[in-house]
């Protein structure tokens, strides 16, 4: 399981917590740590698709492999 997909996670559980409480504070907290965890994930998203090129693209690399393209690229 990656940290993003956990992180998910741990919004999805944060919501269903929500869903469940009775006091309308506790409702608020849980959705708010909710949203903290869904900001978390996207950060993580981004910065794991932000590096993941330039370092395939790394001059050197490119040296040894010419032109080719990352095999695990999309």
């Amino acid at each position: 399981m990656t940290k993003e997909t956990e992180y998910r996670a741990n919004a999805a559980n944060s919501i269903e917590l929500a869903n469940r409480a009775s006091s309308m504070s506790d409702k608020s907290r849980l959705l708010e740590l909710a949203e903290k965890w869904l900001d978390l994930a996207d950060r993580t998203h981004r910065l794991s698709h932000h590096f993941e090129p330039s370092r395939w693209q790394h001059p050197l690399l490119r040296s040894k492999l010419g032109d080719e393209k990352h095999p695990d690229a999309e």
